[in-house]
């Protein structure tokens, strides 16, 4: 991987370590950086569901060990029945876990939801890292009460089948097309990966629907070229939707560079190509365009 196109801070976590055989040193300075997060009484809870994520894990936990901020933060990772190291790293971390043995993301959401003390959910993913601002960026929004659902932008972490100059090129294509669905269609540029809402909000509609199938992602679904659920709420877009029409505010795109997650670009290059996966995506979304640009249907939840 060319780290020469990366910020300074992403090419810092992006270091590589054997799962069952990583140094006593990044472990111990990794869960100093943590220590900030064991408080009893947060006001803001970081929720991350992870499976088998033995691989990326630690380079998460980097980068949130250097989150800057003054509020009051708690971690907390739902184990999703992984079958790899993932909990023998958290636990060496000092990270707090909970377990869901159920799979699917909507599952291990819904249980964060339950077991989070923060007043506000910030939601993440295993295999992202995210800059020092984040929390405090992605968060922000929800201090004005008629904002109901904050989500931030991403850029992808170039892997071997792929450059970093070709997946900005996509990133421009991608962000362009969530302008044009922001104007009525919001809740469908809401990822899993980056976005917040209050917890007392999410519980009052019901928390995540988790019949919403194997992902529960609304964007992930959309990208893929697939209809989202019916049910009015799912593990990200879907739950900024019922939000929204159950009257807890609008959804709020965070433009703040520090609301911008790296995420994994493992799910475009299981297309194939990264052309594949711009063809795929660019033609299905102008095939959207007027579903797009047409009001937002209430929910029937």
């Amino acid at each position: 991987m060319n780290n020469s196109l990366l910020p300074s801070w992403v090419s810092k976590h992006l270091f590589t370590y054997p799962p069952g055989d990583t140094t006593a040193e990044r472990i111990a300075d990794i869960r100093a950086r943590l220590s900030k997060f064991r408080v009893e009484n947060p006001e803001i809870s970081i929720v991350i569901p992870a499976y088998n994520e033995e691989a990326n894990i630690l380079n998460l936990l980097s980068s949130l060990g250097d989150q800057q901020t003054t509020r009051s933060v708690e971690l907390l990772v739902v184990n999703n029945n992984s079958a790899d190291r993932t909990q023998e790293l958290l636990d060496k971390c000092g990270v707090r876990s909970i377990f869901e043995k159920q799979p699917g993301v909507a599952f291990a959401r819904q249980s964060g939801l339950l077991a989070a003390k923060g007043r506000i959910i910030a939601n993440a993913d295993a295999d992202c890292l995210y800059p020092p601002g984040w929390v405090e960026a992605i968060t922000a929004p929800l201090q004005n009460p008629a904002i109901a659902c904050s989500y931030g932008l991403y850029s992808f972490l170039p892997s071997p089948q792929s450059s970093r100059l070709a997946l900005s090129l996509y990133e421009k294509a991608a962000h362009l097309l969530n302008r044009v669905r922001n104007r009525h269609r919001s809740y469908m540029n809401v990822y899993g990966f980056n976005f917040a809402f209050r917890r007392a909000d999410a519980l009052a509609v019901g928390g995540f629907e988790t019949d919403s199938g194997r992902e529960g992602s609304v964007a992930e679904l959309i990208a893929a070229g697939e209809a989202p659920p019916p049910s009015g709420r799912c593990e990200d877009g879907l739950m900024a939707l019922a939000l929204q029409n159950q009257g807890k505010g609008t959804t709020f795109r965070v433009t703040d560079p520090n609301a911008k997650a790296w995420t994994s670009d493992r799910r475009l290059v299981a297309d194939g190509s990264l052309m594949k996966a711009f063809s795929k995506r660019f033609w299905g979304g102008l095939q959207e365009i007027g579903h797009f640009l047409s009001p937002t249907p209430k929910s029937s939840s």
